[in-house]
């Protein structure tokens, strides 16, 4: 029984050290795995050879070549995703991969996100894009990608509404795209642009929702111009007199305004502690 015993105990001990020792090898190998593809990669960029020279070479391989570079994009950025969240050669392989095939509006638009928001570049995803557009100059993907980057990440309004703007006139376009436009245009203070696009939309669709909403948004902009001049008259009573305007006639009554509009839905405009404001566009741009 005790050889048996013995025999039991020594089997059991030898499969827990099989065990861990296969855990600690294999552990071993993923490490070693892990570090020889990290420097594999790097030493691939280093080496991976300009679009512009590679294309004369590939000849009519050229879009052959470009697949297998879109399958090294989508590898190199997974492993960077999954681990460092580097992407020092992000911007060189799209510009590779988008001369052998300047067609390839995927590459385009997959590679300026990426720049833009996981690398952190912005400005190379707009130069990426914008070289996209020479060569697809009907695709409107390409000018929206544009747009949403200046919006969303550099908050130039003012380029995003043109951006948007020029998307939304392109064969296949989203229908909101000129809604971006006049709303970006209108961020960006161009008033007079943000009305006019209102103003087509309103003309161009038979969709009562749709016009009620162009004629909302031609409202809050007349009341925004209204609300500017007012502001603008308290601004100088206070300049003059060292103090505000107990209330709007007041500027009235001293010249400072011509006359006191009334706001788009025909309500008064309201003077509170220094700021010209309209109840109902308040209302509205909350959402009440």
């Amino acid at each position: 029984m005790s050889l048996k015993r013995n025999n039991w105990i020594l089997s059991i001990a030898i499969l827990i050290l099989g065990w861990t020792t296969i855990f600690f090898l294999q552990n071993s190998i993923e490490k070693t795995y892990r570090r020889k593809l990290q420097e594999r990669l790097v030493e691939e960029m280093m080496y991976f050879p300009s679009g512009k020279f590679l294309k004369p070479v590939l000849m009519e391989y050229q879009d052959l070549g470009a697949d297998l570079v879109w399958l090294r994009s989508i590898q190199y950025y997974g492993y960077h995703l999954m681990t460092d969240r580097r992407y020092e050669w992000l911007g060189h392989i799209f510009e590779t991969l988008t001369r052998l095939d300047p067609f390839f509006i995927a590459a385009y638009h997959f590679g300026s996100i990426t720049l833009a928001w996981d690398a952190r570049q912005p400005t190379p995803a707009i130069k990426l894009l914008r070289t996209g557009t020479k060569d697809n100059p009907l695709s409107w993907q390409l000018p929206f990608d544009i747009g949403f980057i200046y919006y969303s990440l550099l908050n130039d309004f003012d380029a995003a509404g043109y951006y948007f703007l020029i998307a939304s006139k392109l064969p296949g376009a989203w229908n909101v795209l000129s809604r971006w436009s006049a709303f970006a245009f209108e961020r960006a203070g161009k008033n007079e642009i943000s009305r006019q696009i209102w103003t087509d939309i309103y003309n161009q669709t038979n969709n009562q929702a749709i016009k009620a909403l162009a004629e909302r948004n031609l409202a809050l902009i007349q009341a925004d111009e209204d609300i500017a001049v007012l502001q603008a008259a308290v601004k100088k009573y206070r300049t003059a007199f060292g103090k505000y305007p107990p209330n709007l006639y007041e500027l009235l009554k001293i010249g400072y305004v011509k006359y006191l509009p009334k706001d788009p839905w025909g309500g008064l405009y309201v003077l509170k502690d220094s700021i010209v404001f309209s109840p109902k566009a308040n209302r509205l741009r909350s959402g009440k």
